[in-house]
């Protein structure tokens, strides 16, 4: 029996897990899209409400990104520079697109909650309003602090996603070792869990969101994902966005070609903390 240890090792080559691993991870993930659908049924405001808002959901989330990867693909094809010079291999858009979808339906599950609550005429911690939001300091303060822990989140839920133990959860997506941006979401249902659980948090009116920035945050997530996964980069972007500490479609890509390194999905800054750029493993 493996030890914990052994499986919490990094694991940078799909090849270190068996044909039984990879099956379990199958049967796991199935699972968690079984139980995520049928949790519809326990909301308090009733299935109808719920399985009506998370169709409403899906339709337009699965539909805008996918829509939006399309663009981003065209745009890309010509425009930009080539990371990783002329495709070799196919670019596997049928299955990323729909391993998005497969994506967009869980974060539509949990979308869904917030939805049929405000449906139902009650609070929810989504707000309009300046006033509401505690003012414009509490509101600039507010997004610093959620764009930090969310990014450390997510460096960290990704660090988890390499190691031996969860791997398998996450080699689907390293399937795109070339990616287009429809590459930018596809991930299986263990990681779509993991990435997108903090819509719940809207559901809580104790959990205060300003509307306008969430929105913008979120959209914006969306675009960069799509850069992060495009396969070029434009100069102008690669020469501004790392004084930000913001991720970038180089800096993604190298990810792709050497899983061992690079693991920010929005900001860099973990990886400067924590050493794990290229740059620092070669040194």
């Amino acid at each position: 029996m493996p030890r914990l240890t052994d499986l919490l090792r990094p694991a940078a080559d799909a090849s270190v897990f068996s044909n039984h691993g990879r099956g379990f991870a199958g049967s796991v993930d199935r699972t968690v899209v079984l139980l995520v659908t049928l949790a519809g049924l326990a909301c308090p405001y009733g299935p109808v409400l719920w399985y009506k808002s998370m169709l409403l959901a899906f339709a337009a989330v699965g539909g805008l990104v996918l829509l939006g990867a399309g663009a981003a693909t065209v745009f890309a094809t010509r425009r930009g520079e080539r990371i990783q010079g002329p495709r070799r291999r196919a670019a596997l858009i049928g299955r990323s697109a729909g391993d998005t979808a497969l994506a967009a339906w869980i974060a539509a599950c949990f979308a869904a909650w917030p939805m049929a609550r405000a449906d139902a005429g009650e609070p929810i911690g989504l707000v309009w309003s300046l006033a509401e939001a505690g003012g414009l300091s509490a509101v600039v303060w507010q997004t610093l602090l959620g764009v930090l822990v969310l990014d450390a989140w997510l460096y960290w839920k990704h660090r988890l996603l390499h190691t031996r133990l969860l791997f398998p959860f996450h080699r689907g997506h390293h399937v795109y070792r070339d990616p287009t941006p429809f590459a930018g979401f596809a991930v299986g249902p263990v990681e779509s869990v993991m990435t997108f659980w903090p819509i719940l948090l809207v559901a809580f009116p104790w959990a205060t969101h300003f509307g306008p920035t969430y929105v913008a945050l979120v959209v914006g997530f969306v675009l960069l994902n799509y850069y992060l996964h495009c396969g070029v980069t434009f100069r102008a972007l690669e020469a501004t966005l790392p004084r930000l500490f913001v991720n970038t479609s180089a800096f993604h890509n190298r990810h792709h070609a050497n899983a061992e390194v690079n693991f920010g999905e929005a900001l860099t800054l973990w990886d400067h903390i924590c050493r794990t750029r290229a740059e620092d493993r070669r040194r």
